[in-house]
């Protein structure tokens, strides 16, 4: 893929990441612009909400 000009996000919309991960493991994960600058140093987006990479951790504990 090639890509021209400037790349950023849009405010107003909802943006989708889909993944696969081991073991047939699928995820995807919906955010918005405001939702990422809301982000803390440290801080990461799943299930809709921003959490401590500790948090997240436990939180895919069992799936990944």
């Amino acid at each position: 893929m090639q890509t021209f000009g400037r790349q950023a996000l849009l405010p107003g919309l909802t943006y989708a990441l889909a993944f696969h991960g081991s073991g047939g493991y699928m995820a995807h994960v919906y955010f918005t612009a405001d939702d990422l600058a809301s982000l803390r140093p440290g801080q990461v987006w799943a299930d809709g909400r921003a959490m401590s990479t500790k948090d997240f951790d436990a939180l895919v504990d069992d799936k990944c």
